[in-house]
């Protein structure tokens, strides 16, 4: 199962990406890029191992990345805005705007989405990279 993140926006608002699994395509968002920090940073491109496990904030079935450069923790759940990220990836099915800024819409709808196109897959890979007008 490949899964795929190109990221094609940066801004104070986070990173945004489309998120790819076979015909399955989803927008993300994430924290701006700020050197890779915790928990207020995306993270850097990259091939990530990914394995399913539980959202610890919301109990629900997330997929986490492992082997991140001085990160844990890093999970795929449900988010609208970089708010409600802690250096996460959210997933919604399209953009639009949450409280005059950019967001993801109908993230609980993509993460079932993205979830089943998984079909329970317990182990994969994530690659991460961003367009070629995108430099972090």
């Amino acid at each position: 199962m490949e899964v795929t993140l190109e990221r094609w926006a940066d801004s104070q608002d986070g990173m945004f990406g489309t998120l790819r699994v076979g015909d399955l395509e989803l927008v993300t968002v994430e924290r701006p890029w700020k050197n890779n920090q915790p928990s207020i940073s995306a993270i850097p491109p990259g091939t990530y191992r990914i394995i399913l496990g539980r959202y610890n904030r919301g109990g629900y079935p997330a997929y986490e990345l492992q082997d991140v450069p001085g990160r844990s923790l890093i999970k795929i759940h449900r988010a609208n805005t970089m708010d409600d990220l802690l250096g996460c990836i959210g997933v919604g099915t399209d953009t639009g705007y949450i409280n005059q800024r950019w967001a993801i819409t109908h993230s609980a709808d993509a993460l079932r989405a993205f979830m089943a196109k998984m079909a329970g897959v317990q182990e994969t890979t994530i690659t991460i990279f961003n367009t070629d007008s995108l430099s972090l």
